[in-house]
């Protein structure tokens, strides 16, 4: 009679695909690049975070620029693509994606942080945020402000200036929370969100009363 150590068959370990060592390479980059900075960080590193070897990583991603911007672009903008989807009305889309960036920062303040400190000092990454991702976000909010000018919600302002604003009260919000945590005057984001888009909107000025 064969004992139970005999009997035993061996674990078999399957091979993973293609996609699912992508998806391994990007959770280590991004691992990486936050903890070390983008210059700091190296490819032969993240190949051994991610267990591959570090050919495997340039099969993938032509240059380590490629692989940042494969690794942002997705938390970028994912949410903003579901929410041109969504949405017919434009001052209901720039409350969704107000709500939607105001939880990408409270969820990713480590990224945040990486993209605007790296971006400030070094030309790959501010071109990777810039070319390689803001202009697809941009490319698909812009058209929502144009609807709302053109329906008659929105002034016809210069839209740089609009988004320049618009990300200036997000980013903030997102500042305040992490330097003073638990001093934000809203409960939850749902709050942050419909006061910070009233001021967006509507200022601060009280309509004179009509005489």
């Amino acid at each position: 009679m064969k004992s139970k150590q005999e009997t035993k068959q061996p674990e078999i370990r399957r091979k993973k695909t293609a996609e699912e060592r992508r998806q391994d390479i990007l959770e280590a980059a991004l691992n990486i690049f936050t903890e070390k900075g983008y210059n700091g960080s190296t490819t032969a590193e993240i190949a051994r975070g991610a267990g591959v070897a570090e050919g495997t990583i340039f099969r993938h991603f032509a240059t380590k620029k490629e692989l940042l911007i494969a690794v942002l672009s997705p938390k970028i903008l994912e949410g903003i693509i579901s929410l041109d989807k969504k949405h017919k009305d434009p001052v209901e889309f720039f409350r969704c994606f107000m709500k939607n960036r105001m939880e990408f920062i409270k969820e990713n303040d480590g990224l945040v942080r990486f993209m605007f400190a790296e971006a400030q000092y070094h030309d790959e990454v501010r071109e990777a945020l810039s070319n390689g991702i803001l202009g697809q976000g941009i490319n698909i909010v812009q058209p929502w402000f144009e609807k709302g000018v053109k329906q008659g919600v929105f002034k016809p302002v210069p839209f740089p200036s609009v988004m320049r604003t618009f990300m200036g009260m997000v980013l903030f919000y997102g500042v305040f929370n992490h330097v003073f945590p638990g001093l934000s005057p809203e409960n939850t984001i749902e709050e942050a969100t419909d006061q910070t888009l009233e001021i967006f909107l509507h200022g601060l000025m009280v309509k004179e009363a009509k005489t």
